[in-house]
C-alpha cells in the first residue's frame, strides 16, 4: 500500500498558476500579476502547507497549468511536496473533511508556526504572518494555555507589522482577523492596527 492510500481523498486543493504570475489557491489569489513563476508556485505550495498544517497531515492538491494539463500533489506539513503517478480518488458521495481541531492538528500548526518563525528567510513574511495568526485562532479555540495563545498572538502581530508594507492586500485581509484575536488586552498593538488601517 501506497503511503499515498492513507492520506483522505479530501479536502483537494486546486492551485493555478497564470502564464502573467498571477497563482491562485482555490480562487483565491496568492499572488498578483508580474510575479516570477518560480515565486509564484513558491508561494503557493507556502499557501497549501499551512492548510496541511491545519490539518495535522499531509493534504492532497491539484496543480492546474495554463495550457490545460493537470499535476495530482501531495504536499507535507513541511513543505514536502510529492508529485503523484495517478490521479487523486474520487471521495465518497458522503466524504466530509475533518475539522482541523484537534489537539494533534493544533500542536502541529503551533511546531510550523515557530519553525517559520526560527528560519531567518521566512521569519518576517506575509506567510508567516498568516500561519501565526492561524495558530492564535486554534490555540484560541481549542482552549490551550493562554500564555502560549498571547504569545502566539503576540508574534502574529509583530511578523504582521514588519511584512504589511511588503504585502498590503494579506495585511489588509489578516487584520480583522489580529483585532479579533487581541480583544481589545494588547492596546498598543490594536492602536498599531486599526491606525495602519486608517492611514
Amino acid at each position: 500500500m501506497a503511503i499515498t492510500d492513507t492520506i483522505p481523498a479530501v479536502p483537494v486543493y486546486t492551485i493555478t498558476i497564470a502564464s502573467s504570475g498571477a497563482a491562485m489557491v482555490d480562487g483565491v489569489e496568492v499572488t498578483a500579476p508580474g510575479t516570477d513563476h518560480q515565486a509564484a508556485r513558491l508561494a503557493v505550495l507556502a499557501e497549501v502547507r499551512i492548510k496541511a498544517a491545519m490539518y495535522g497531515r499531509p493534504v492532497r492538491a491539484t496543480v492546474k497549468d495554463v495550457d490545460g494539463t493537470s499535476l495530482p500533489l501531495v504536499v507535507d506539513v513541511d513543505g514536502t511536496t510529492t508529485a503523484l503517478a495517478h490521479p487523486h480518488p474520487v471521495p465518497a458521495a458522503d466524504a466530509r473533511a475533518a475539522a482541523p481541531a484537534g489537539p494533534h492538528a493544533v500542536g502541529t500548526l503551533t511546531e510550523a508556526a515557530w519553525r517559520a518563525v526560527s528560519t531567518p528567510e521566512t521569519a518576517h513574511t506575509p506567510e508567516t504572518a498568516d500561519l501565526l495568526t492561524e495558530a492564535a485562532e486554534q490555540l484560541a479555540a481549542a482552549g490551550a494555555d493562554r500564555t502560549e495563545t498571547l504569545r502566539a498572538i503576540r508574534n502574529a502581530h509583530t511578523i504582521w507589522h514588519h511584512s504589511r508594507d511588503e504585502d498590503p492586500e494579506t495585511a489588509r485581509e489578516l487584520a480583522p482577523r489580529l483585532l479579533d484575536l487581541l480583544q481589545d488586552s494588547h492596546p498598543r498593538r490594536t492602536a498599531d492596527i486599526i491606525e495602519w488601517l486608517t492611514s
